[in-house]
């Protein structure tokens, strides 16, 4: 089979010691790559109930099949672990040059265990990996610490890193890489923090060996020829995700002043997608892909003022724009740039900040019980004050850098009826009273609320589907979840897809037979989809999830929405129960979420499949 390596790079920091791990071509088929492989590792090589902050936890790196090999959008990799914000499942992904030249040096991913006794950094090249002193590095912010790196090492190398929120252990804190990319969801930087390790450097000469390269670049060029025909592509080459932000206003599910309202017509010509555009000054498109999505905007203020800034993506300016009350662009601006240097997830820290914003609000927070710290909606300064304190555990800091779940408990008095998460894991820009399937969907997330795993407002906002409706949802949820499973174990991006559009079917069929070599059908795509969700809601189960964790905040459930068109919609738990259970019907698993075992004999998942 070709376009993978067939080997992982196992790396034990407590020991030192290196070894390899063999990927067969059947293993490999069965699973694909990316998630899919990461399911079956993380299941096989975790003990159950591991803490995810010991050295025992693993985190892994992986590349996918598409990996180097010209696709469009096939520069991404994910990191897979055991998260210390939901003590569940984590896949969070991240694009720039570290997949690459991993797969250049000859390896398809990573598998990191132990902790190194001091801070360190791992180099890895087509010999293998050192293990080398982080001592000069360790506490620089991340954008500093990939240019000392860069410097040290030379021309050529990738760097992957974490900020001090990774080394402080912020249990919501993001992996950096090539500077404005991040692995940012569900802790994946505090795991890499537990380990003493504070980046990789990266850099091969070699490669996997391709089908036919030929047949990559005719597709390229044919879907190429389609994206300068699409008016989405073209208006998504213009604005980026902002547009985003014009789409989730006008449907009524952008969340504002921490999910109290879903639409706010102040973000208009500030921003959304206009009001991004007039502060663009380049935009930009990640390797191997020509959907130039990515916009570089100018920082007017602050310490920062006269540089290019990558972003802000539609998260950041609903998670810390409408939902916070800040009308500023540059504010969000500057947000979006102190978290990425201090290694903060945008999403969770902008929904913290709202939380606690209404907990002031509401007279539930006092400032005897934060440390003089105030938070007020629409107070810019104490919005970028709450991110340095955060990333450092300082003050009130300690108790936000634990997640939106842990200062609800530490409130009390009710307030965990407007803490906005699943599992943990802070509810992204959607507010599901104005699309019940994005509700499903955030759910039955194994990560916790997740946008990735499907955007159903793609169906539900403009594509037709009723919103306010529990019926389909299930299948309809279980088919996009496939779909983006797909993607994401091919580990391509799904903008290329989404946007130009360029069909499943061309990157699990085409791209995929031209790459590999393999022929595989879109039954048996859709076969392994549904075999690595399974093994991923095993995972869960063997680490105690069940059903009543596939639950909605009580905001979303029993509050009607305040304004737009969704006023007076929530879910209830009669709708999403019956959700709940159209999902595990098409998924084949029972009323408590359990896979069958009907079901396990027919994606094969009898037991272990991969020793190390």
């Amino acid at each position: 089979m070709k376009g993978i390596c067939g080997q992982l790079l196992d790396i034990d920091l407590t020991t030192g010691k290196t070894k390899v791990i063999h990927i067969s071509d059947d293993l490999a088929k069965k699973y694909i790559g990316g998630r899919g492989l990461g399911a079956r590792l993380l299941f096989d090589l975790l003990p159950p109930k591991t803490d995810p902050l010991s050295p025992e936890n693993l985190l892994i790196f992986l590349t996918g099949p598409l990996t180097g090999s010209m696709v469009c959008g096939s520069s991404k990799f994910v990191v897979v672990t055991k998260s210390p914000l939901t003590g569940g499942w984590c896949d969070s992904y991240s694009s720039g040059r570290t997949s690459l030249e991993l797969k250049k040096a000859g390896y398809d991913g990573l598998v990191i265990r132990g902790k190194a006794a001091a801070p360190c950094y791992l180099k890895i090249g087509d010999g293998g990996a050192e293990i080398l002193s982080a001592e000069g590095i360790w506490g620089r912010e991340s954008f500093e610490a990939e240019r000392l790196l860069k410097d040290k090492e030379g021309k050529g190398v990738v760097v992957t890193s974490i900020g001090p929120a990774g080394e402080n252990l912020c249990l919501y804190a993001c992996i950096n890489s090539d500077h404005y990319r991040q692995a940012a969801r569900a802790g994946v930087g505090a795991v890499m923090g537990s380990k003493n390790l504070k980046a990789l450097v990266v850099k091969g000469s070699g490669g996997a060996e391709f089908h036919d390269r030929k047949q990559v670049v005719e597709l390229n060029r044919k879907n190429y020829e389609l994206a300068k025909n699409s008016q989405l592509f073209q208006a998504r080459s213009k604005y980026g995700t902002s547009l985003t932000l014009n789409v989730t206003n006008t449907g009524g599910i952008l969340p504002t002043q921490n999910f109290q309202y879903g639409s706010w017509d102040k973000a208009l010509g500030k921003l959304d997608s206009v009001g991004v555009y007039k502060s663009v000054k380049a935009h930009r498109s990640c390797q191997s892909c020509f959907v130039h999505c990515s916009l570089m905007t100018e920082v007017t203020e602050g310490p920062n003022k006269g540089e290019l800034f990558e972003g802000p993506e539609y998260e950041t300016l609903g998670m810390f724009g409408s939902n916070l009350l800040i009308e500023s662009l540059q504010t969000v601006i500057q947000a979006n740039l102190r978290c990425d240097t201090l290694g903060l997830d945008t999403i969770s820290m902008g929904n913290v900040i709202g939380f606690v914003m209404e907990c002031f609000e509401k007279g539930l927070l006092t400032t005897a019980q934060t440390e003089g710290f105030e938070l007020r909606f629409g107070d810019d300064a104490a919005v970028l004050e709450a991110i340095e304190l955060t990333a450092r555990r300082q003050g009130f800091g300690e108790i936000m850098s634990r997640g939106v779940r842990a200062v609800a408990a530490y409130v009390g008095q009710g307030s965990e009826r407007f803490a906005m998460h699943v599992k943990g894991l802070e509810f992204p820009a959607y507010d599901p009273r104005g699309a019940f399937g994005a509700g499903l969907s955030y759910a039955v997330s194994p990560r916790g609320a997740c946008h990735r795993r499907a955007w159903p407002p793609a169906k539900e906002i403009l594509g037709g589907y009723p919103p306010f409706t529990a019926e389909g949802k299930g299948k309809m949820v279980r088919d996009l979840y496939a779909e983006n499973c797909v993607f994401h174990s091919l580990l391509v991006c799904d903008m290329p897809a989404k946007f130009i559009p360029v069909p499943l079917s061309s990157y699990s069929i085409d791209y995929y037979r031209a790459v590999t070599g393999v022929e595989l059908t879109a039954e048996d795509f859709d076969t392994a989809a549904g075999r690595v969700e399974t093994l991923i809601r095993m995972f869960n189960n063997r680490e105690g999830f069940s059903r009543s964790d596939d639950w909605l905040p009580y905001r979303t459930l029993h509050e009607p929405m305040l304004n737009g068109p969704a006023a007076g919609q929530c879910i209830g738990d009669d709708k999403l129960n019956r959700m709940l259970d159209d999902f595990y019907a098409v998924q084949g698993w029972d009323k408590q979420g359990v896979p069958t075992a009907e079901t396990l004999r027919k994606y094969g998942l009898a037991g272990p499949e991969i020793i190390a």
